[in-house]
């Protein structure tokens, strides 16, 4: 084997090595994501069927006086808020 072409074997080798690395540590970084995201979340598994009814209910009267209120906003003759 020639020089150049052990020089882009070794090349294409560490190229290999650090995608796996890099993609390796994406992984983790994922893995730690979905773990806290799963810990932040479980209180929801635990609601009955009529703790979430309420919430929708509840969410459902916040968003009509959200929309109701967004017509009292002022109007800006530039167009910003």
């Amino acid at each position: 084997m020639s020089a150049g072409a052990w020089s882009r074997w070794c090349d294409r080798a560490e190229e290999a090595w650090n995608r796996h690395i890099r993609h390796r540590e994406l992984y983790r970084q994922l893995d730690v994501v979905r773990a806290e995201l799963k810990a932040r979340t479980a209180w929801v598994a635990e609601l009955t069927e009529e703790d979430l009814a309420e919430a929708l209910r509840g969410l459902s009267e916040r968003i009509d006086a959200a929309r109701e209120a967004g017509g009292d906003a002022p109007e800006y003759p530039d167009g910003t808020p």
